[in-house]
C-alpha cells in the first residue's frame, strides 16, 4: 500500500505538485529524518481518529481497501487540511515492535545456562516500554513454552526457523525499567493513536500484536525514564546489586550517534570491571547485520579482563525467522 503512495507521491513531487510545495527544502536529509514515513503517520493518525470518511474508506486499519483514487484523495488531504499536516510532519516516528519480545523470552530462558535465576532488565530506547512486559507474553516451538500461557499476544511456531537450545525454565525479571529519549505513554490517547499511527495500515497482524500489548501496558504500565542512553545506565549501574543484570537494545544503536555510543559502551565496560559471577551484567543487543538482525551478548561476571561474547541468532527486524545458532 505504501510502495504504490511513496511512488506516487514521488512523482508528484518531480511534477512541482502538492507534495513539492509541503516537503521541498524540509530537511536536508528527508531519508534519515524519516520524511516519507512522518507524512504518512500523519493521515494515518487523522483516519485512526476518524476526522475523514473520505480517506478512511481506503485504509484497511480502519475496515476500508486502497482504492484507484488513494492516492488522489491523500494529496487532497494534504492541501485541505494543512495543519494535521504541519503537526504531523514535526512529530518523530515512534516504533515499539512487540514482535522483538521473542528476544527477551528467549535470553531469559539462555540466562539460565549462566547460573541466573534472577535478573534486572534495563531497555535502551524503550519507546513505550511496551517490551518490558515480555513476560507477560507467550513464546511456544515445540516443547519449549516462554512467559504466560493465557497471554493474548502470542509468538508460535511460525516466528522460529529453528528450536532455541535453551533451557525449557528461564530466570525471572524481578526489576525492569526502560529509558528513551522522547518516551511514549499509551495510557494517553494521542499517544496510542502515534503508535498505532506508524505501523503500515495493511499490515494487520503488526497492527492486532500492538493493540494486545498496549492493552497489556494499561493493566501492567511499564517504567520508561526520559532520559539520553548512556547517562540513564551509568546511573542505573552506579546503583549496587546482588543479582544480575540485563541491559537490553534493540534497533537503536545507529540511532544515538557516535558519542552517545562511545560513552555507553565505556560505562558499560566500566561497570563490568566490578561484574562478578553473583552480580553479573550481560549486555545484549538486536541491531542491524545485513538483510537481518542479530543477537549478540558480552557477559561480564569477573572471570577475566575481557567479556565473554556470545552471537546467540539471526532474526528478522520485527521478530520474525529467529534461527538460533
Amino acid at each position: 500500500m505504501y510502495s504504490d503512495l511513496f511512488t506516487d507521491l514521488a512523482a508528484d513531487y518531480a511534477n512541482g505538485g502538492r507534495t513539492y510545495a509541503l516537503l521541498a527544502g524540509r530537511s536536508l536529509r528527508p531519508l534519515h529524518d524519516a520524511v516519507p514515513l512522518r507524512l504518512a503517520g500523519a493521515i494515518h493518525r487523522v483516519v485512526l481518529q476518524g476526522k475523514d470518511d473520505r480517506l478512511a474508506r481506503h485504509y484497511p486499519s480502519v475496515e476500508g481497501k486502497p482504492g484507484e483514487d488513494f492516492t488522489a484523495d491523500f494529496i487532497g488531504y494534504m492541501r485541505d487540511h494543512l495543519d494535521d499536516v504541519e503537526s504531523g510532519l514535526a512529530t518523530h516516528v515512534q516504533t515499539n515492535e512487540v514482535g522483538r519480545s521473542v528476544v527477551h523470552l528467549v535470553l531469559s530462558h539462555w540466562l539460565t545456562t549462566l547460573g541466573i535465576e534472577q535478573f534486572t532488565l534495563l531497555e535502551i530506547g524503550a519507546s513505550a516500554g511496551l517490551n518490558l512486559n515480555f513476560d507477560q507474553f507467550y513464546g511456544c516451538f515445540g516443547q519449549l513454552r516462554m512467559g504466560d500461557p493465557s497471554s493474548s499476544l502470542r509468538f508460535m511456531d511460525d516466528w522460529f526457523s529453528n528450536v532455541p537450545n535453551v533451557p525449557h525454565v528461564g530466570a525471572t525479571a524481578i526489576s525492569k525499567r526502560g529509558c528513551d529519549i522522547s518516551p511514549i505513554d499509551v495510557a494517553l490517547p494521542d499517544d496510542e493513536v502515534r503508535l498505532l499511527s506508524f505501523v503500515w495500515p495493511d499490515q494487520g497482524l503488526r497492527l492486532e500484536r500492538l493493540r494486545s500489548a498496549i492493552a497489556i501496558a494499561n493493566i501492567h504500565r511499564p517504567a520508561v525514564d526520559t532520559a539520553s542512553a548512556d547517562e540513564w545506565i551509568a546511573q542505573q549501574l552506579s546503583r549496587p546489586s546482588e543479582h544480575a543484570t540485563l541491559i537490553f537494545h534493540s534497533i537503536v544503536w545507529q540511532y544515538l550517534g557516535t558519542e552517545t555510543q562511545n560513552r555507553l559502551k565505556r560505562v558499560i565496560y566500566s561497570a563490568g570491571e566490578s561484574a562478578s559471577s553473583t552480580a553479573p551484567i550481560v549486555w545484549a543487543r538486536m541491531e542491524p547485520a545485513g538483510p537481518v538482525a542479530d543477537i549478540q551478548v558480552d557477559v561480564f561476571n569477573g572471570s577475566s579482563s575481557e567479556p565473554q561474547h556470545f552471537r546467540l541468532a539471526e532474526i528478522g527486524y520485527h521478530g520474525q525467522n529467529m534461527k538460533w545458532l
